[in-house]
């Protein structure tokens, strides 16, 4: 199953002109590098929380069946296959590796891209045991030019968005007449496995939010392109957190655990960091018309809506892709992108303001422009 948002660029070129506005709101800065595509792909496999919680072997456990029915998620594209289940993290890492370059395929496929347009490609995934990587086979599937720039990140998991962007961005300067090919596909599927007696309280949280996604995106340098334009970014890192996202492994398990005390530590300093961002761009907290705010989790999503004094309204977006995908780590913010442009129809002169959240513990911030 796969869905585009928009799309500016097919075989020939611009398919769609746009002659922005200038508006009093608007940064003087209207050139640079655009998020001119966003598209994505999920797997036919949908649970419902209850079937997760029985394929885990969860049913019937107080704690579990509370945290799967409070934490904001409905249903979520996963592979709970028993023989999946049966295996370790090494022994599912050929079958990943396949699912991750299937649902990137129809992902960029659904962008309509002339791959010799592409000038640089960069993957990204929590974690990758493959080699060749995920750029390296999507510059071969595509036929590409052999020069193309190709990239692989892994570990950065929720935060991924700005960083993707940004050094896809910072990639363009040495050929902006090109495009940058951004990948970020997730299989949170590999870090889940059945319960046992011994299991942490943590590893049951986890197995009731993540999900498994694909999502990409193309950034062009035509001042004529569709999208927002990238206007500044800053990443973030919190002192003192490298324990509370983690991925925990053992001969037959392996999770990803998030500490219980992650949605303060977020929420705790988001203020003062978004306002100084903000700031040192001319803008306040009311300039921000479209808030993306990463879907790590009902209690994620609450601190940050109390910590920026935001609405439910403001994160509609973010509740949503949360109910209907769960957290599928490394995409994600794509996904709450692509809906809040496809909901809203931004127009020439707002202002919207992705906030990410993941390993490190580090805050993503990136401000777009209409």
């Amino acid at each position: 199953m796969q869905s585009v948002s928009y799309r500016t660029y097919g075989n020939g070129g611009p398919s769609v002109l746009t002659s922005p506005l200038v508006t009093p709101r608007q940064p003087a800065r209207r050139s640079g590098p655009r998020i001119a595509g966003i598209a994505v792909s999920d797997s036919q496999e949908v649970f419902s929380q209850e079937q997760v919680l029985d394929r885990l072997g969860l049913k019937g456990n107080e704690f579990a069946e509370g945290i799967f029915e409070r934490c904001g998620v409905k249903r979520r594209h996963l592979d709970l296959s028993p023989d999946f289940l049966a295996r370790t993290l090494q022994g599912r890492a050929t079958q990943i590796e396949q699912q991750l370059m299937a649902h990137s395929i129809q992902a960029v496929d659904a962008l309509e891209l002339d791959p010799q347009r592409i000038g640089t490609v960069i993957s990204s995934s929590l974690y990758s045991v493959g080699c060749p990587t995920l750029a390296h086979r999507l510059l071969d599937h595509y036929e590409m030019a052999p020069t193309t720039d190709k990239y692989h990140i892994s570990g950065v998991g929720c935060a991924s968005g700005v960083p993707l962007m940004k050094l896809a961005g910072q990639a363009m300067h040495e050929h902006p007449e090109r495009l940058a090919l951004i990948v970020a596909a997730e299989s949170m599927s590999g870090t889940l496995t059945p319960a046992t007696p011994d299991d942490s309280k943590a590893k049951t949280v986890g197995s009731a939010i993540f999900g498994d996604g694909c999502a990409a995106a193309v950034l062009s340098s035509d001042p004529r392109a569709d999208g927002p334009l990238i206007l500044a970014s800053q990443v973030h890192q919190l002192p003192g957190t490298l324990d509370a996202v983690r991925l925990d492994l053992a001969p037959g398990d392996s999770y990803l655990h998030l500490a219980r005390e992650l949605p303060d530590l977020a929420g705790a300093g988001l203020p003062n960091v978004v306002a100084g961002f903000l700031a040192r761009h001319e803008l306040r907290h009311a300039d921000i018309d479209h808030w993306i705010v990463h879907p790590g989790g009902r209690r994620i999503i609450e601190n940050v809506q109390t910590a920026l004094e935001l609405s439910e309204a403001d994160l509609a977006t973010s509740w949503n892709a949360l109910a209907e995908h769960g957290n599928v780590g490394t995409p994600s913010i794509f996904y709450v992108l692509k809906d809040t442009i496809e909901r809203y129809t931004p127009e020439p002169g707002e202002h919207g303001l992705m906030v990410t959240i993941g390993p490190g513990v580090t805050v993503g911030l990136m401000l777009l422009g209409w």
